[in-house]
Order: structure tokens, then C-alpha cells, then sequence
């Protein structure tokens, strides 16, 4: 073996040795339900993003057959190469009605959408072309807790790059006047994945006001749940014509695959298409998975009785297990709901004493949270029973009181 080779070995052999190494269950079946089969046995999974329930959803089901009869399987090439699909202009301009904004665009993952759209919204033009102006990159201002994506999308960019401390709106306004003069980028989750809190958003769109900042808001896990219609975070606090850009994803909520972004300006989509890489030379979402989309953005927003039972499991959960003496995070009536556990053993032990008892419930650790900050990260959906919660909260306060948690 090349030496180069040995030193993944000698990683992964560290993590395996320690029981670091991440447990990676086999599911036969659908994955999405309240309760999965892994090696015959079925067990209760509180760590799905299908908050409403619709990955299961037939009428989202028949409509993707009867885009595969329409479309086949594939997407053929790039829309820049072969064109663009009737079915993928039609979800576009049906998002951009449901947001109520000038256009959208999607993109075959949420993380593509972050990795395509956030550079280009401070990096200068990336074509040779004489330009009068707008030739220096910006920079970004990002809170300490946002997602993966963001960072790594965040790290592609030719931008400067500050990182504020989370929802500390006197941080963020203080690098704001230290780069009055450059074009600046706030961007934010609407809705933190690991912690369940809000950004707040309309301190940020005043800073963003007075400063001229663009706001962009990773809404994944908002949109479908929060709104008067599932619109997400930012029709739920009544920002959403001062903010630039809106991403969404469709894995959550949707029930399906694939992202989208938001623009409040036709000239900012076009200018968008014509440069974020991931939109030019990657693959659209499936055109018979559009078709699905398309049916899932109509149950949306007639959904309200499917984000009310969400709402009310996640509300039982989080305050059950408050009384217990746990330490949960998050808004009291957001589908993540996470009990803190201050350690990598505790809540490692926590997750494997919870499957022994038929629970999937995966330990939150490096690199997804900071040390210290290890936690489980439970999750409710709207198809969740109140039998399968209960059994849930037995075994939180069983293994809480005898690892001395509560």
C-alpha cells in the first residue's frame, strides 16, 4: 500500500477504537415512516426530515409515475446544454407565486443551491469583460452556527469572510461598519438545523437596510412548516420582501429531493443563471421528480392540519421533556427538538441504549456541534402518534436518570 494511502488507515483505525466511528444503519424499506425495519426488526425513528409526511404521500407518488411515463428517468444534460423542461419552468414560476417574488430557481440538492448561488452574490463577475465598475469581491458575514453547506459554499467564494457570533446582532453591526464601504453579504439560517432556534431576522433586515447589505436566508428546515402557508421563517416574522434571496430544500418538508433559491429581482435570477456553477454544469432535479415537487407545493399549501399535528408533537415533546430535566433547545413548537447531553460519551451511550430499546435516535457531535455541546437531535413528524411519542419520552427519562442526565 502506497504510504500515502496509510494515513486514512490510521485514522479511521483511531475512531473505530475509541467507538467514534459513526454507526450507519441499514434500512429495508422506506426510510421516511415513523417506524423503519433494520435487519427485521422495526423500530421507531425520531431523526427524520419529513416533517409533514409527504415522502410517503401517494398522490405526490402518482404523480411522479406519471412523470416517468411522460419523461423517462433522466435529465439528459444540463439546461444550459439541451434547454430547459416545461415541468422544471413550471415549478420555478409556481415557487416564485407561493413566495411571492420575482423568480426561482432550482437546483438538484439544497447544498448545489448554497455552492452555486452564495459566491456570486459577492465574488465580481467571473468572465473577462471590461467592466466600469464592481471589479473587487465583497465580503461575507455569516453566523457562527450555520449549516455545513453555507460554510463550505462560504469558503469558495473570493470574498473576505467574517464570522458573527450567533443571533449577536451587535456583533454582526459591528462588522457591518467595519466594511461599510464593500458590498457585504449577510447570510443566515432561518431556522438553526442543530439547535432549532430563529435567526433573527428582522434585526437583521434593518442592519442590512441601514448598511446596504444583501440577506440571504438558508430556510431549509422552515419552509413547508413555518408561514401562513408553509412559506417558511421569513413570511412566519413578516420579512420576506426585504430579504435578497430565500433557499429552500426539498428534503425536508417537500418530502422529495433537490433545492431552490428565491429572488426578490428578475435581473438577479438572470444574472444567477448565467453564473453559479452548479446551475450551469450539473444535471437539473429529475424532470419526473419535478413532477412530484409540483404536487408536494400544492399539498403545502393546503396543509395546515399536517404543520398543526407537527407543531403540536414537536410542542408535547419539547415541554415532556423539560419537565423531566432535560436541557432542550429550540422554539417550542419547531419539529427539532434537541435535549442537550455535554458530552460525546453521554450521548453516545444515550443513542445506543435507545436503540437497544427499538428507538433511532442518532448522537449530535463533532463536527456538527462544538464540544461541550453534544446532544441528541430529535425530530417530529406530523405522522408521529402520540403511543410512539410517549414510548419515546419512557425510555428518555429511563436512561436520563440512570446516566444521571436528570
Amino acid at each position: 500500500m502506497k504510504n500515502s494511502l496509510k494515513y486514512f488507515g490510521r485514522i479511521v483505525k483511531i475512531l473505530k477504537l475509541g467507538k467514534l466511528y459513526p454507526k450507519i444503519n441499514i434500512v429495508s424499506g422506506p426510510s421516511h415512516h415513523p417506524e423503519v425495519l433494520i435487519n427485521g426488526k422495526k423500530y421507531l425513528t425520531f431523526c427524520s426530515n419529513n416533517y409533514l409526511g409527504l415522502a410517503g404521500n401517494k398522490e405526490m407518488a402518482e404523480a411522479v409515475i406519471d412523470g416517468v411515463r411522460k419523461y423517462g428517468v433522466g435529465s439528459g444534460s444540463t439546461r444550459m446544454l439541451s434547454g430547459t423542461l416545461d415541468v422544471q419552468v413550471e415549478l420555478e414560476k409556481k415557487i416564485a407565486e407561493f413566495m411571492e417574488v420575482a423568480d426561482s430557481i432550482t437546483f438538484s440538492s439544497g447544498f448545489l443551491a448554497n455552492a452555486g448561488v452564495i459566491r456570486m452574490l459577492v465574488d465580481p463577475f467571473p468572465y473577462k469583460m471590461p467592466l466600469p465598475f464592481g471589479n473587487q469581491a465583497g465580503v461575507i458575514l455569516s453566523d457562527e452556527i450555520n449549516h455545513a453547506s453555507i460554510i463550505d459554499s462560504v469558503r469558495l467564494s473570493r470574498a473576505e469572510r467574517e464570522i458573527y457570533k450567533h443571533n449577536d446582532m451587535k456583533d454582526l453591526e459591528r462588522l457591518l461598519a467595519e466594511h461599510k464601504k464593500k458590498r457585504k453579504l449577510i447570510i443566515t439560517d432561518g431556522v438553526f438545523s442543530m439547535d432549532g432556534d430563529f435567526a433573527d431576522l428582522k434585526t437583521i433586515v434593518k442592519l442590512a437596510g441601514e448598511y446596504d447589505a444583501l440577506v440571504y436566508v438558508d430556510d431549509s428546515h422552515g419552509t413547508g412548516v413555518l408561514g401562513p402557508h408553509g412559506e417558511g421563517l421569513c413570511h412566519h416574522l413578516g420579512v420576506n420582501k426585504d430579504v435578497d434571496v430565500i433557499m429552500g430544500s426539498f428534503t425536508k418538508a417537500w418530502g422529495s429531493i433537490g433545492g431552490f433559491v428565491t429572488t426578490t429581482t428578475s435581473d438577479l435570477s438572470e444574472y444567477l443563471r448565467v453564473t453559479a456553477r452548479s446551475y450551469i454544469f450539473s444535471d437539473p432535479i429529475l424532470p419526473c421528480v419535478v413532477a412530484g415537487l409540483i404536487k408536494s407545493l400544492e399539498l403545502i399549501k393546503n396543509g395546515d392540519s399536517l404543520r398543526e399535528k407537527t407543531k403540536e408533537n414537536a410542542s408535547y415533546l419539547r415541554s415532556e421533556l423539560k419537565r423531566m430535566g432535560f436541557e432542550v433547545l429550540g422554539a417550542d413548537f419547531m419539529p427539532i427538538v434537541p435535549p442537550l447531553l455535554h458530552s460525546e460519551k453521554n450521548a453516545i451511550v444515550f443513542s445506543d441504549k435507545l436503540l437497544a430499546a427499538g428507538i433511532l435516535a442518532p448522537a449530535v457531535r463533532r463536527p456538527a456541534v462544538a464540544e461541550g455541546q453534544e446532544r441528541l437531535r430529535l425530530t417530529t413528524l406530523a405522522t408521529h402518534t402520540r403511543k410512539q411519542i410517549d414510548y419515546l419520552l419512557e425510555n428518555m427519562e429511563k436512561i436520563g436518570k440512570d446516566l444521571k442526565i436528570i
